[in-house]
């Protein structure tokens, strides 16, 4: 029997860490802690060692084409398919409220359009009975937007991935506006919210995508709630092992027939669109 695999983006550090420590720990099979930075990645590896588990390590960029698909070569020649991905790599910088064009656009580049990246050029490789979980937040929330139009759209049962680029691609152009144009989309951060409500809705899509090829491929998006991290600087309600425990009930524990859904941190499914 094939050896399961597992992947974590942006595993080095914070939740997906704590994530990575879980699949470790729980998973059968083997687990992949991508990390852009090679030292961090080692570290970070050294540290799961020094407790006894064994992650493997793989460099890899999810804003650089080049890097993923030299990824999933390797994936390939040493496996038969993917069995669990957990895309967790995004950025915030929390005392940006509002941020510049170049800042969006690198921010929407990490948290976003690294999912097509990687749907391109990793999703090829997905087992027939894979589990995609998406690390979204509260603030990927439809809710959040305040654009009625894009309030219509994203709800739409046969959205399409055009679309979320039109409205990701609406929102960038708001900003080379200025102050009023990023705020007017979703507040302060709302580079960070849109990102994630992309997500979200890319999420639906795409299950909806595997269930018309009759595929068992699960694809869930979730809020692990408000976690201490660098990223956060060290505000938040859970500690990062805490906020791990939804995204690791999706990848370990939830039934497959779980599709398509927005998870709580407490593990319980909540409407997106409420």
């Amino acid at each position: 029997m094939a050896t399961k695999v597992a992947i974590v983006t942006g595993g080095n550090r914070g939740l997906g860490f704590e994530i990575v420590k879980g699949l470790c720990q729980k998973f059968d099979g083997v687990v992949y802690l991508t990390a852009r930075n090679e030292e961090r990645g080692q570290k970070a590896v050294q540290e799961l060692e020094q407790i006894g588990l064994r992650p493997l390590l793989h460099i890899l960029d999810v804003t650089s084409d080049e890097s993923i698909e030299q990824f999933a070569s390797f994936i390939k020649s040493q496996h038969e398919g993917i069995d669990v991905f957990v895309n967790n790599a995004g950025i915030l910088d929390f005392d940006k409220a509002v941020s510049s064009f170049d800042d969006a656009k690198n921010l929407l580049d990490t948290n976003f359009y690294s999912l097509l990246r990687i749907t391109k050029f990793l999703f090829p490789l997905l087992s027939n009975t894979a589990r995609i979980i998406n690390i979204s937040s509260d603030w990927g929330l439809l809710s959040n937007i305040r654009k009625q139009n894009w309030l219509d759209t994203l709800i739409k049962d046969d959205l399409t991935v055009d679309e979320i680029l039109q409205f990701v691609d609406e929102f960038l152009q708001a900003v080379k506006n200025g102050k009023n144009g990023f705020l007017s989309f979703a507040g302060h951060y709302s580079d960070y919210k849109v990102s994630k409500v992309a997500m979200s809705a890319l999420t639906f899509v795409q299950q909806r995508e595997f269930i018309k090829q009759g595929r068992d491929i699960s694809v869930n998006c979730v809020h692990p709630g408000f976690v201490k991290t660098d990223m956060t600087k060290g505000m938040g309600d859970f500690s990062p092992e805490r906020g791990a425990r939804a995204p690791l009930y999706l990848a370990l524990e939830a039934p497959q027939s779980l599709k398509g859904t927005f998870i709580w941190h407490d593990c319980h499914q909540v409407n997106w669109d409420d």
